[in-house]
């Protein structure tokens, strides 16, 4: 059920504002439409009670001898007029509040008196075959809604009798005209032209509320790949310029504190290589030629430390331009310098796959890993294929691999596996973690896992 709810905030805005206002718009209809018949009712009730005694009037005026042609000329099949030796209607039913205000109405506009006997019924429909009892369904449908919910009929009919002056009756049947259905095309068309005015404000309102969103995802997104990306606009509303300023600090905060860290490695690596220079002229001075060489190595490896961890220090904070490379041919070109220093590497290449990135940069990040890979797993297995979404560089070997519970340790600046990776092969504990420092940079993900048939797969996954 949930995968055909609305994902997206404009969507689910929008659903909300229709439902909520396409339900109260519905029920202020109804309210409407009930308060609209009950007034229409006993105003068409009054009318026709005004009508009753204008006729009543002229007939009682009119001589006996001629009343039975007036009669039979004011006949209509909705207003029907009969002189009759008894009243037409036989059950009274209990008055109601309206039946009481339209008898008091006729004796009053008639003149009757209060000792003339008088009756006065309304139907729900019409007891006779007029043109008013003929329902379509879109009425039928109104007038069981209106009367479920107000107790109103929407279509009454009217019957009244009372005495003349010589003892005979005068009976009056006659309908009352109907309300327009409640579910009438103009209803419709006020509804359905709400929900698109909903709609369309909803979709403006929304995109104006959302843009600032996704210009902050695209910045924070630029920020993870670039921390010297261009900084967030101040503008549009104070809430979202506040926003906007506190990002760009929180930016510049995280640019001063690479900058420091930059310059502070700087400047140990400068002291400390003036001390090494000063330990590697004194060695010579050390007549035993096997420690004199012990002392010397000693000091390389002192000095490649601090080479490497300067590059990798300088690696978050320098920003190498990017073009589109064939980053087929790029791994392509330095597996095969690899190949030709006679290491043992195969690699699986599909299409040109062109690439926006820092070509110095990626070509660190393959060299690396497939170093490690020939370093530790005697051999590297290269293979690089893409989607629309991602590209993808397996780096695979046939070594011993990491431990599960170091995969993500290895790739902490320093860290080494001692079974696999220490100082004896070279390894400092930078490699990976400036391939990962590169990757990251553009927007991707390194990804360290040990095979099932031995040895350890690197993935890396570039998003295009």
């Amino acid at each position: 059920m949930r995968k055909f709810l609305p994902k997206t905030l404009t969507s689910q805005t929008i659903w909300v504002l229709l439902i909520g206002l396409s339900v109260s718009h519905f029920l202020s209809m109804v309210i409407y439409s009930g308060d609209r018949t009950e007034s229409l009712s006993m105003l068409g009730g009054r009318n026709m009670a005004q009508r009753i005694a204008s006729v009543s009037h002229v007939i009682i005026e009119t001589p006996s001898e001629w009343r039975g042609r007036i009669v039979a000329a004011l006949n209509e099949p909705t207003f029907r007029v009969s002189i009759s030796p008894e009243s037409t209607l036989v059950n009274q039913p209990d008055e109601g509040e309206q039946l009481a205000l339209l008898k008091r109405f006729l004796r009053f506009k008639i003149g009757l008196s209060t000792e003339t006997p008088m009756s006065v019924q309304l139907f729900e429909k019409p007891h006779d075959g007029g043109l008013l009892s003929q329902f379509n369904p879109n009425q039928w449908m109104h007038m069981r809604m209106m009367n479920q919910m107000h107790g109103i009929s929407a279509h009454q009919s009217l019957r009244v009798s009372f005495t003349l002056p010589d003892g005979k009756w005068l009976n009056f049947a006659t309908d009352i005209p109907e309300s327009n259905p409640f579910w009438s095309p103009t209803s419709l068309m006020s509804l359905i032209s709400m929900a698109v005015a909903v709609i369309v404000l909803s979709i403006w309102v929304v995109r104006r509320l959302t843009v600032p969103l996704r210009s902050f995802a695209h910045a924070a997104r630029q920020l993870g790949k670039d921390v010297k990306a261009e900084p967030m606009l101040e503008t549009g509303p104070l809430e979202v310029q506040e926003a906007a300023k506190a990002f760009n600090e929180m930016q510049g905060r995280l640019q001063r504190l690479i900058e420091n860290r930059t310059q502070m490695l700087a400047a140990i690596s400068h002291d400390l290589r003036t001390p090494i220079t000063l330990m590697r002229l004194r060695s010579e001075l050390v007549e035993d030629e096997t420690d004199r060489q012990k002392m010397l190595e000693t000091l390389d490896d002192m000095e490649h430390m601090i080479s490497l961890t300067l590059e990798f220090a300088k690696q978050e904070s320098e920003n190498e331009e990017r073009r589109n490379v064939d980053i087929a041919a790029l791994v392509e070109s330095i597996c095969d310098d690899m190949e030709d220093t006679g290491k043992d590497i195969s690699l699986e290449r599909g299409e040109q796959i062109l690439y926006e990135c820092a070509l110095v940069g990626m070509k660190r990040v393959v060299n690396n890993l497939i170093s490690n890979a020939i370093k530790y797993g005697d051999c590297a297995r290269v293979s690089i294929g893409a989607n629309d979404n991602e590209i993808e560089i397996v780096i695979t070997d046939k070594g011993p691999g990491i431990p599960e519970d170091q995969l993500e340790k290895v790739l902490q600046p320093f860290y080494r596996c001692e079974a696999s990776r220490n100082r004896d092969t070279g390894g400092v504990g930078l490699g990976l973690s400036i391939a990962q420092s590169i990757i990251e940079a553009h927007g991707g993900e390194l990804l360290l896992g040990n095979r099932k048939e031995g040895g350890l797969e690197a993935k890396v996954l570039l998003p295009r």
